[in-house]
């Protein structure tokens, strides 16, 4: 099943991405010399923490560096997301591609890397390349709903993860503006063992009970994200967060706490 929505969310995003990228090479020469005119560019900087891993009960500080550029034919790169491409095939239905990194998880207190010493034993789980397929729908004010699959490109033995993302403004004014989401997170057996799995040789190292984490649902996220305008230029965010680890993810011996929090602020300059 896992595999089906996977290769059915990769098909629909592919086709109608090849279709808007044969239709921008038609562009004139002296067009796309100017593709930049018109963009977004945001800049920032802020701090936040976060848990130190998926299930810790240590947290750890991070820098938060912003960085968002968007096109206005669809190419984009933001600090979170990666560098892709977004088109919006209609007034309601949208896709996107694009590729992102993900540091993986150490087995020790490494600085601003996830990971803890109480994972000693564990090994290290390598960063990856991750290519990022989401495709979904604007529901009016309710917001946009979207589904998304990623699959890595570089240590391919960490496995696929899903998402499902609801999201939704629920207040904008003048300089303000409030925005909230809410998703779930599904890993195939590959991806949850990776990263809530104990295999025998693991934990002959670590001393943790071998434990099998098996695909599926492993967790479901909240968010709320306040933007405050000074000027068209100058602005503050603030974004809130947890998650909570459910099903065989939230009893993986390596789970010391079922939810997590995570914060941050960043003071952010767009033109």
């Amino acid at each position: 099943m896992k595999h089906q929505i996977k290769v059915i969310i990769a098909v629909a995003v592919y086709g109608v991405l090849a279709s808007r990228m044969a239709a921008a090479q038609q562009v004139a020469p002296a067009q796309s010399r100017t593709w930049l005119q018109g963009s977004q560019i945001t800049v920032g900087l802020g701090a936040g923490v976060t848990a130190r891993y998926a299930g810790s009960d240590e947290y750890r500080p991070v820098p938060v560096p912003v960085f968002k550029l968007v096109t206005p034919s669809g190419f984009f790169v933001d600090s979170m997301q990666g560098a892709g491409y977004r088109y919006d095939i209609n007034e309601m239905f949208f896709a996107s591609a694009a590729i992102g990194y993900d540091a993986g998880r150490k087995d020790s207190n490494d600085g601003l890397q996830p990971g803890s010493a109480k994972l000693k034993g564990m090994g290290e789980i390598k960063g990856s390349v991750l290519a990022n397929l989401d495709a979904g729908v604007k529901l009016g004010r309710i917001g946009t709903f979207s589904v998304g699959v990623s699959q890595p490109l570089s240590n391919r033995e960490r496995g696929l993860n899903y998402h499902a993302e609801l999201s939704s403004t629920v207040l904008s004014l003048a300089n303000d503006k409030v925005s909230v989401s809410g998703a779930v997170y599904f890993g195939d057996a590959k991806y949850n063992q990776t990263f809530f799995g104990v295999s025998a040789l693991q934990s002959r190292n670590s001393g943790y009970a071998k434990y099998t984490a098996e695909s599926g649902l492993n967790a479901a996220n909240a968010s709320i994200v306040w933007t405050h305008s000074f000027n068209q230029a100058w602005s503050l965010s603030t974004m809130l967060g947890a998650t909570h680890y459910m099903q065989k993810a939230a009893n993986s011996p390596l789970v010391f706490a079922k939810t997590n929090y995570s914060g941050f602020t960043s003071v952010n300059y767009s033109f």
